[in-house]
């Protein structure tokens, strides 16, 4: 036997169970003839041998399988959602889990996730920091299966993951820190892991009792990698840090030493959001109308706003379809939003679908759900869960990828328990069969409902207004024997009864004829053609132009509202004939009203596209369907004059066709004999009498334009002669005040110089009298002889 390798031994503890079954290698003795027959002949054991581990070679996890396990996760939101999945899964036991971000030292931030379930064990905490270890797969109530969710989430939002968890009688903690491991340039990775025996105290708390590792020396090296790698500076520390699991059992996990560059938003009080920045730190954002952070998705625009892409919050509402316990971020509750109750508006449940030749441990049924949002709304597609957990957001299938505006309002929610998420839990494996027989099932599904939808409201049943509601909010469509479309959606051609009694039949004239019946016998209102015309032009393969209104964003045509003051289109239309606006009872103003917005959505695309462009050549081939529809309708005695101001003109000849050998096109008829050429005057007529139409209605929008701007010029011009009378009044009102304030200061010194005037004259008397006393004297004196030299 070949000398075994030495093992090493580590006081902390080991993530890879794993052992490498190659054995050492037999030394042959004997002759080689000898070795051949032994090996050919026939070989018996009394039993099985024996495999020891101590002879194994142990197969060991290098740190950089945390960095590269963690790369499975691009999108950082969905990596974090993998530690709020381990504490909604059954055999956690928890009611409520908080999420919180707090600050460690200035600009440095960390994030934790705390619940109050059943705790772990050391052998359970161990198994959660080994890869591969799960006891989840195909558990009712657990999403996860592959036993790496925790390493790989964790480790993608940080560098440095502790965790701390109570359970009854015991308490523990561990570290996986990449910081730790690269420092000491280890090749495997170790753990430093701590158990403490723990008894309640009577007046609350708990008394911690050291229990594993026994040895003082073993304890002494695992909390110095604890003191010197962590925030936590002792083992008080750390029991400070367990004591905050305020409930008697529970797990409390801290990331800190979060990647770089930043990707977190911290700002927001109640809220973790996304930071979209490239390597050098700059802003993706390019422009305002950018969101902050978005997910690629097929068929999306990249000005869509979902704020679940970048919100933590957003995303946490939407990310269990139906949560089994409550949530919290940053101290706030999240409050459940269930994706169900969004499709308010014709919603419909499809019967469960379960693709055949699954294993038994996958046979699960996939539930579509579809219907449409109340309020006006730039997202489609499917959220699709599995096992109650959001895997794909927003996605889109069918005609939702196509150019075109078909189903782009369409919501919709996937139940597929029977697929396989990757690793992530951010998508599914296409290649898997049932995935692609899921797409399958869901096309089909979407084509129905649209269909159906579509029929229900060019029938002239709709919801006045408002999209028509097929079952409440939450509930399901009627199933088995009595089920009217049998789990095939609304589509159903011809073959149910609607509430007014009308079949969805195909044929348009046996649909005006039965309208027509039924308000004889008193049933509708008003019998008219406008709904078979809105259905005959909107069901034509190039009117999908026109259908709905136009999307400036998504087509990038950011000035068409600027262009086009009057928007209008099919599905408005719609609207306004559910609404009664173009009522035909005892007056032609409804009739022409419709005619007049059917014919500006043709104007519209005329005016906004030159000749050539696709969709101006769809208006002109779906709006001479609408003239040819209207003059059947009508007739030739036409009581409302619809036919006056047709677009005929506009919409050029008909495409060339052969009828009985004669080449019709059009309104002319060309025959194969020379000269027989027949042309309608009525047509040419109409021609020019839109083309006058057409320019007049043009100069009166110019001529309104220039009256309104030189009104507003004279408005202007009023308002500033008024401003400036204002300011010369107040300018000379300040200069009359200036200049009595000049005159009252004037008047003062003027009286101050005269006082002091009369003061002096005063003085130089007085001291004149003065010098007069004294020369009087002085000669008195020197005629005595007195005067002393």
């Amino acid at each position: 036997r070949a000398p075994t390798q030495p093992r090493h031994k580590s006081r902390h503890g080991k993530v890879s169970p794993t052992h490498d079954m190659a054995g050492a290698d037999g030394a042959a003795e004997g002759t080689p003839d000898a070795t051949y027959a032994a090996l050919e002949g026939p070989r018996t054991f009394t039993s099985a041998p024996e495999v020891r581990s101590s002879v194994l070679s142990h197969s060991k996890s290098h740190p950089r399988m945390l960095e590269s396990n963690a790369t499975s996760h691009v999108w950082p939101l969905g990596a974090l959602a993998e530690l709020l999945d381990n504490a909604q899964d059954q055999e956690c036991g928890a009611t409520r889990v908080d999420v919180d971000a707090f600050e460690l030292s200035p600009g440095k931030m960390a994030l934790s996730v705390q619940d109050d379930g059943i705790g772990m064990g050391r052998p359970n905490l161990h198994s959660m920091l080994s890869f591969g270890f799960s006891s989840k797969e195909h558990v009712s109530g657990n999403v996860g299966r592959f036993g790496i969710g925790f390493k790989s989430g964790s480790m993608r939002i940080a560098h440095d993951a502790l965790i701390l968890t109570r359970r009854e009688g015991q308490a523990s903690a561990a570290l996986l820190s990449t910081t730790f491991l690269n420092a000491i340039s280890a090749d495997d990775i170790l753990i430093p892991m701590f158990t403490w025996a723990t008894t309640p105290k009577a007046a609350g708390g708990h008394t911690y009792v050291a229990q594993e590792p026994s040895n003082t020396g073993e304890w002494e090296e695992n909390m110095s990698v604890i003191e010197q790698y962590t925030f936590l500076g002792s083992e008080k520390a750390v029991l400070a840090e367990l004591n905050k699991i305020t409930t008697p059992t529970g797990t409390r996990i801290v990331l800190f030493n979060l990647k770089d560059p930043p990707e977190f938003d911290f700002s927001v009080k109640n809220d973790v959001r996304m930071l979209a920045m490239d390597l050098e730190g700059e802003v993706l954002r390019s422009s305002s109308r950018r969101p902050v952070y978005q997910q690629h998705r097929a068929g999306q625009q990249m000005t869509l706003d979902v704020p679940e892409d970048y919100s933590l919050r957003a995303y946490m509402e939407v990310l269990y379809l139906r949560p089994t316990v409550t949530f919290s971020l940053r101290g706030e509750l999240i409050a459940p939003r269930c994706p169900l109750e969004r499709l308010a508006l014709e919603y419909y449940k499809f019967e469960d679908y379960t693709p055949m030749g699954l294993p038994d441990e996958r046979k699960a049924p996939i539930v579509v759900h579809c219907g449409y949002q109340e309020e006006k709304s730039k997202h489609c597609g499917f959220h699709i869960y599995n096992k109650n957990r959001l895997i794909r957001m927003y996605q889109r299938f069918g005609a939702q990828l196509q150019a075109n505006a078909m189903m782009k309002d369409m919501l919709g929610v996937v139940e597929a328990d029977c697929l396989e998420p990757t690793h992530n839990k951010q998508a599914f494996n296409t290649t898997d069969i049932a995935y692609q027989k899921c797409q399958k099932h869901l096309e089909k599904s979407m084509n129905d409902y649209y269909f159906g939808v579509q029929n229900l409201r060019l029938a002239g049943i709709g919801a006045g207004g408002k999209r028509r509601t097929l079952a409440p909010k939450g509930g399901t469509s009627k199933k088995g024997k009595d089920a009217k479309c049998k789990g095939k959606g609304l589509k159903g051609k011809g073959k149910g009864k609607n509430d007014d009694g009308l079949g969805e039949s195909d044929d348009d004239d046996a649909w005006v004829a039965k309208r027509a019946k039924l308000s004889a016998n008193g049933k509708q209102k008003t019998v008219d053609f406008f709904p078979r015309i809105l259905r005959r032009c909107m069901s034509h393969k190039n009117s999908w132009a026109f259908n709905e209104p136009v999307d400036a964003e998504y087509w990038g045509v950011l000035d068409y509202y600027e262009i086009i003051k009057t928007p209008m289109d099919f599905s408005t239309m719609v609207t306004k004939l559910d609404n009664g606006e173009y009522k035909t009872e005892g007056s032609a103003h409804g009739p022409r009203k419709f005619v007049t917005d059917a014919r500006q959505v043709f104007y519209n695309a005329w005016t906004y596209n030159t000749p050539g462009h696709q969709v101006y050549d769809f208006a002109q081939e779906v709006g001479r369907i609408f003239e040819q529809e209207i003059a059947k309708a009508v007739g030739p005695e036409d009581v409302w004059g619809l036919k006056q101001g047709n677009i005929l003109a506009m919409c050029g000849p008909a495409p060339a066709k052969e009828k009985d050998g004669a080449l019709v096109l059009g309104d002319a008829e060309m025959k194969n004999e020379p000269g027989a050429l027949v042309v309608d005057q009525e047509a040419i007529a109409a021609m020019v009498e839109t083309r006058v139409a057409h320019v007049v209605a043009t100069a009166n929008a110019q001529r309104d334009e220039a009256l309104g701007k030189l009104q507003d010029e004279r408005a202007a011009r009023e308002a500033f002669e008024a401003e400036m009378e204002s300011m010369l009044a107040e300018s000379l009102r300040a200069a009359r005040e200036e200049e009595k304030g000049r005159y009252a200061k004037l008047e003062s010194e003027k009286d101050t110089l005269l006082s002091a005037l009369s003061d002096s004259s005063e003085m130089k008397k007085m001291y004149q009298e003065k010098v007069k006393a004294l020369e009087v004297e002085l000669k008195a004196l020197k005629e005595r002889g007195q005067v002393v030299s």
